[in-house]
């Protein structure tokens, strides 16, 4: 039997429900609320850089965070911000939907504050490089188009092209991935 390939993260809450997810746009959004037979009208990244989400009531609901990389700058302190909102606001669904009357508080609410921030941090460094790359391609691949047809020469020696140190070593799929991604070790040239 084939495993399904998901596009988005399961983020690990440790012993509370396993409910949070994280995506990077609404397609995958929607792709959510189709696996998890949610038949709600709902859209994600309207308007700002990142949503969280409360979906469902009782037993049955998913929280679900989603970041627009695209509005993700260089600046570090913003992007720890944004996952910082985002956070406390899935804390508090989260406290929510299992019937935590006074909310989380004191080392409860720190250590799963801090555990949720420390996953999306590493994820949306992972997923901005790869939104880097993206762009990257598609201005690169248009600086190598001409009149009278692609300047092979330049498209070659392209900043996007794989080179020899460009292969990744997958490690073992972290602990609340639940699409099978995974995020990179940092490359070591071994001729240093």
């Amino acid at each position: 039997m084939k495993k399904k390939k998901y596009n988005y993260y399961k983020l690990n809450v440790g012993f509370f429900p396993d409910i949070v997810k994280l995506c990077f746009d609404d397609k995958v959004f929607q792709q959510i609320l189709k696996d998890h037979d949610v038949t709600l009208k709902a859209s994600a990244l309207d308007c700002g850089i990142a949503e969280t989400h409360l979906i469902g009531d009782g037993k049955d609901a998913i929280i679900i965070l989603v970041f627009d990389m695209s509005l993700v700058n260089d600046n570090l302190s913003e992007l720890v911000d944004t996952i910082t909102h985002e956070v406390s606001h899935a804390v508090d669904h989260l406290a929510e939907h299992i019937g935590e009357s006074d909310n989380f508080v004191n080392e409860t609410r720190a250590y799963l504050s801090g555990h949720l921030a420390g996953q999306i941090f590493k994820i949306c460094m992972h997923e901005k490089e790869k939104y880097a790359r993206k762009t990257n391609r598609k201005i690169l691949g248009k600086k190598g188009q001409r009149v009278g047809g692609p300047d092979v020469q330049v498209d070659q020696h392209s900043l996007g092209g794989a080179g020899s140190d460009s292969i990744l070593k997958q490690p073992s799929t972290p602990s609340g991935i639940e699409n099978g991604n995974w995020i990179p070790e940092p490359k070591t040239d071994p001729s240093v």
